[in-house]
């Protein structure tokens, strides 16, 4: 009886290997694409990827990540809260908040950029590159909020400048 049971369980760990294989082909297909820089074959094999196995963080993120490449923001920040929403992996929730936060960036919306940062700290409150993004998405709102005061405003802070770190953001990828 012992021996039946694991039997089936091994056949049943025979069965879930093979059927995850596929995906594990589209997302090796789809990073071997995102690294010659071909985002757009590299979309389609995470795709591919998905309809074979649609719970894939793996190729849902890395899918989010070639789609953030290509500029389809919307796209890639609906995918990073697809897998914000349903990941347990503190590390996982961390690194989308953090691109989709870059994604806010490059749409110019330091308000929810700022926000996705603080996410990704609560997440993983040692991430140096968040923290510092943070910090500058936050500079900047207070830049933007400066140019819109008064000029007599402006002149007082103008003899008080800020030092600002200045570093690019990073795009963490899996």
């Amino acid at each position: 009886n012992d021996l039946k049971f694991f039997f089936t369980i091994g056949l049943l760990i025979m069965i879930v290997a093979a059927s995850a294989q596929p995906a594990n082909n589209y997302i090796q297909k789809g990073n071997d694409a995102y690294r010659k820089g071909d985002f757009g074959k590299a979309i389609e094999a995470y795709k591919d990827a998905l309809r074979k196995e649609p719970e894939n963080n793996t190729a849902r993120f890395n899918l989010a990540n070639a789609l953030q490449r290509q500029n389809e923001t919307n796209e890639s920040k609906k995918n990073y809260n697809e897998i914000i929403a349903k990941t347990y992996q503190n590390s996982l929730k961390s690194e989308s908040q953090y691109n989709k936060a870059l994604a806010y960036l490059k749409e110019k919306d330091l308000m929810n950029a700022i926000a996705s940062f603080k996410e990704s700290l609560k997440e993983n409150p040692s991430d140096d590159d968040a923290r510092e993004n943070l910090q500058k998405a936050l500079n900047d709102l207070k830049k933007q909020k400066q140019q819109n005061q008064p000029q007599s405003k402006k002149q007082q802070q103008q003899q008080n400048p800020q030092k600002e770190k200045k570093q690019p953001p990073v795009n963490k990828e899996m």
